[in-house]
This record gives C-alpha cells, sequence and structure tokens, in this order.
C-alpha cells in the first residue's frame, strides 16, 4: 500500500493507493491541537504503507518535520516530498521559475490533465483560490485570498460586527438586505466574476475551457455557479497517483 499526502494550509488530505486504485479521500484541520497529535489520532491504526509516502507540501518546513519524524517514528519510513518541475507527466510549466508555483497547483493541473481531455480551467477553493489553465501546456494562473480569508481580513480590518458565518447567509437574496449577507454576497460574487472573465477570455479566442472545482469552499460557490463544472475534492491526491504511476509504474 502506498500512501499519498496533500498538507494544505488549513488541513492534511490522505488517501491510499493499493493496485492503482485511489481510496476516498480523508481530512482533518489544523486545530489548536499539534500535528504530531492530530496525526497519531489519525493514522495510529492505518496499514503500514510499505509501499511508500509521497506528499504535497505548502504547509512550511516546521509542519514536513514533524510529518516526517512521525512517520520515521512509527512506521519507520521517511516520506518523499514531491517538486514542482518545469516538465511532468505530459504538461509543460508556464512559469519562468517553476519552483515558484506552488507544488499543490501543480499537482492540480496534473490530475486535471489525466482526468479530462482538452483544455480546462483549474480552480482551487481554499484558503487561497487559484486559477490555472491547461490548454495543451500550462498557460499560467491567478491567485487571490480565499472565500474565508477574505470574510475574515473583512471584518478585521473594519469596525464590521457580524455574528454568522459565511455559510449563514440568505440563500435566496441576490441582493443583500442585511450586513452578513452583503459581505457574503460580495465575496462570492467577486470569485464568480474572476471565473467569469478568465474562462470569458478564452471563449472569445475560440477555446470552450472545462471547468474543474477543488477546495473545500466550493459548496459555498456552487449555487452561483452558471456553468457546468466538475467538482474534484481530491484533484491534488490524483495528481500525486498519476506522478507516482509514471515514477513507479
Amino acid at each position: 500500500m502506498k500512501l499519498l499526502i496533500d498538507m494544505g494550509n488549513s488541513a492534511i488530505k490522505w488517501a491510499s493507493l493499493k493496485q492503482k486504485r485511489l481510496s476516498a479521500q480523508q481530512a482533518i484541520p489544523y486545530q489548536s491541537d499539534s500535528l504530531d497529535n492530530l496525526l497519531t489520532q489519525a493514522w495510529l491504526k492505518l496499514d503500514v504503507p510499505s509501499q511508500g509516502i509521497w506528499v504535497s507540501n505548502v504547509a512550511g518546513a516546521q509542519k514536513a518535520e514533524i510529518l516526517s519524524h512521525w512517520m520515521k517514528t512509527h512506521w519507520e519510513l521517511n516520506p518523499t516530498f514531491i517538486k514542482t518541475s518545469r516538465y511532468e507527466c505530459g504538461i509543460k510549466n508556464a512559469y519562468d521559475n517553476p519552483k515558484q508555483l506552488g507544488v499543490d497547483r501543480w499537482l492540480a493541473l496534473i490530475g486535471a490533465h489525466h482526468l479530462e481531455k482538452g483544455p480546462v480551467c483549474v480552480v482551487d477553493c481554499g484558503t487561497a483560490i487559484t486559477l490555472d489553465v491547461l490548454n495543451g501546456h500550462h498557460q499560467g494562473g491567478i491567485i487571490m485570498p480565499g472565500v474565508t480569508t477574505m470574510h475574515n481580513a473583512l471584518l478585521s480590518n473594519t469596525q464590521i460586527q457580524v455574528n454568522q458565518t459565511l455559510q449563514d447567509r440568505d440563500k435566496q437574496a441576490f441582493l443583500a438586505q442585511d450586513t452578513q449577507t452583503g459581505i457574503s454576497l460580495g465575496i462570492l460574487y467577486a470569485v464568480i466574476g474572476l471565473l467569469e472573465y478568465v474562462i470569458g477570455h478564452f471563449e472569445k479566442q475560440g477555446y470552450s475551457l472545462k471547468l474543474i472545482l477543488t477546495g473545500g469552499s466550493v459548496p459555498a460557490l456552487e449555487p452561483l455557479l452558471n456553468r457546468t463544472y466538475r467538482y474534484v475534492p481530491d484533484l491534488v491526491l490524483q495528481g500525486i497517483k498519476a506522478v507516482v504511476s509514471t515514477t513507479n509504474g
């Protein structure tokens, strides 16, 4: 069994790979508990991934070190941390400096390339929202604050006070009659506007992009989407699978 791990900014996600079949994605958010305790609670009863461990990490060096130490202590194994490259799995990186492209974005592109044929727009709605276009090769991308990040930033930089969360808005409203719904709609419309602007630009050039969404904020956006899309919660893990399969067979 192989273990594939996606260490994001807000949560760690994983799945096992057995005989080229990927299990359902599991996830735990980073909370006040230490990462070591969270890993022990989640993984101590897992089968030892004797065929290897592959990791996408954008959570920083400290969390990577904790992860490596836990695996060495409990499984006597060292994980392989995947790096962004200039070319892999049939995709060429558009960045002048390929290493500047986050490995999660790179793997999401690889995953999308293996799941869908033709031009795609890949949008990851997490702590940050990233949008990348793949048309034969990576065309480049855009980064903006995520839905929850925008919500928290507005409240922390103004005197606006609300007791509700982003999910508590009036789902039927187009324009708001209360502050919380006004904030929520403004944020969600900003994201939808970005998608429409980028996809519309390519449509004017004669390209029809398939929209692929991933990330924890997708459910908040779904009611507002008027385009056909595919939601792939484990897109990064699908990319890791493609890399591992290409490298190890």
